[in-house]
């Protein structure tokens, strides 16, 4: 899933609202807006399992 700030304040809000559910997997400034990847934090645990990073 992917989602855009306009700025990162606004992008800082929404992670405090959003750490629990999910894991940032890439979060990149582009144009001026923030550039947020994520995915649900079970389906982040099981991929870095299966990886052996866990």
């Amino acid at each position: 899933m992917t989602e855009t700030f306009d700025t990162w304040t606004e992008y800082d809000n929404w992670l405090i609202q959003n750490y629990e559910q999910y894991a940032m997997t890439k979060v990149d400034e582009i144009d001026g807006k923030v550039v947020v990847e994520y995915m649900p934090k079970a389906d982040w645990e099981k991929q870095e399992r299966a990886a052996g990073r866990m």
